[in-house]
């Protein structure tokens, strides 16, 4: 609030007004005062001005006091400015009258000087209150959306292009900053690593640990070939980040390595969901002996698996976060692997049913509010002509 609070009295009756101003002055408040005789000038004066208070009569000559409140408080920019009601009627009817029209309290006429100038400090009290919380709010805005775009900065900004090969991502987060994270580690003309891990929570704090996991694979160039080993180093790394903190995060995650001459994939996998490789005919989980999520225990080992991929084959990796929202009619959280996602399926499951799967996540994401953020990678092996 300023220096002096600006206070608005809305009454029709020069008496009413020049009584009211006189009980203010008497108060000691630093204030200016306006007048207004009518809704038209009530509502003039909201717009011209940066309101602290208003004092408001109910019957006014062009309308009522209760609607010119209905209308402050349905507005964002005008919420916060308390409004006392000022009415000649005492009856518990006019009273409910002005609190569901949003009224921050209900005086009657006669009003007594002692009761509006206690009441009047109070809610300037609030007011201040209310107009830190907003500086407060808008700050925290600001920052949120320097963190997000700092964190899109460490997402790659294109997919790689090799021949012979189809990348299409998705990344969702729940909300300004996420907890998950996705690379794409380009090693030479032959090697790609595919990168994606879950980070245990949302918010500043996930946000914060991807960045440090970026910081992390740059530092660990040299096991770029070596699934097993990056995971290791990078658990090894992340536990003693984590053991200084009081909190007990973690982080899923898997990463392969394509070898695009001999059409296979080597990968490790830190706790997180298994991906699967799909085929026309069926899909296939990457599964293999998962390691512990990184972060955890410092020492753990990681297995390594291999694949051959085949012409028109297509793998998909994914968070966790696909199996928070509906899809086909699934429940939400009854599912934690695309096993039991698609249990009970009548068919097989084919390539064409995660592509549906695919399509289906990308509309939901489009027009709902997700309460997880949601990642998928499909690197798909271009078929020979």
């Amino acid at each position: 609030m300023a220096s002096k609070a600006n206070i608005l009295l809305v009454d029709d009756y020069e008496v009413n007004l020049e009584l009211l101003e006189a009980y203010l002055e008497l108060s000691g408040i630093p204030m200016n005062i306006y007048k207004a005789y009518t809704v038209a000038e009530a509502y003039a004066q909201i717009e011209q001005r940066s309101l602290d208070l208003i004092l408001l009569d109910v019957m006014l000559p062009d309308g009522s006091g209760y609607d010119v409140c209905r209308h402050l408080k349905g507005f964002r920019l005008y919420q916060n400015i308390p409004v006392i009601i000022l009415t000649a009627l005492n009856d518990k009817r006019s009273m409910l009258e002005g609190l569901k029209a949003g009224a921050d309290e209900f005086l009657t006429k006669p009003v007594d000087s002692h009761e509006l100038i206690l009441r009047v400090k109070n809610l300037l009290k609030m007011k201040t209150i209310a107009n830190d919380l907003d500086a407060r709010y808008s700050q925290l805005h600001r920052e949120l959306v320097i963190a997000t775009e700092l964190q899109k900065s460490f997402l790659p900004r294109t997919v790689p292009e090799y021949d012979g090969l189809q990348i299409e991502v998705l990344y969702k987060p729940s909300s300004f900053i996420g907890g998950d994270f996705y690379d794409f580690l380009q090693i030479d003309g032959q090697h790609l690593g595919v990168f994606i891990c879950d980070v245990k929570g949302h918010g500043v704090a996930s946000a914060m640990i991807t960045a440090t996991i970026k910081f992390q694979l740059y530092d660990l160039k040299r096991q770029y070939l070596y699934p097993e080993l990056l995971l290791e180093q990078l658990n090894n790394r992340l536990e003693q980040f984590f053991s200084s903190t009081a909190n007990d995060y973690f982080v899923t995650a898997f990463y392969g390595v394509l070898d695009l001459e001999h059409h296979t994939c080597c990968y490790s996998n830190a706790g997180h969901s298994n991906p699967c490789l799909c085929r026309q005919e069926e899909i296939v989980l990457l599964e293999n002996e998962q390691g512990l999520p990184l972060g955890i225990l410092s020492g753990t080992v990681y297995d390594r698996q291999e694949i051959t991929l085949q012409s028109g084959e297509e793998l998909f990796l994914y968070t966790d976060g696909i199996f928070e929202i509906e899809l086909r009619q699934k429940p939400v959280k009854s599912c934690s692997s695309l096993l039991d996602f698609f249990a009970g399926e009548d068919r097989p499951v084919t390539m064409q049913q995660i592509h549906e799967l695919q399509r289906e996540i990308y509309r939901y994401t489009a027009k709902n509010q997700i309460a997880d953020d949601i990642n998928y990678i499909a690197v798909r092996l271009e078929e020979k002509e």
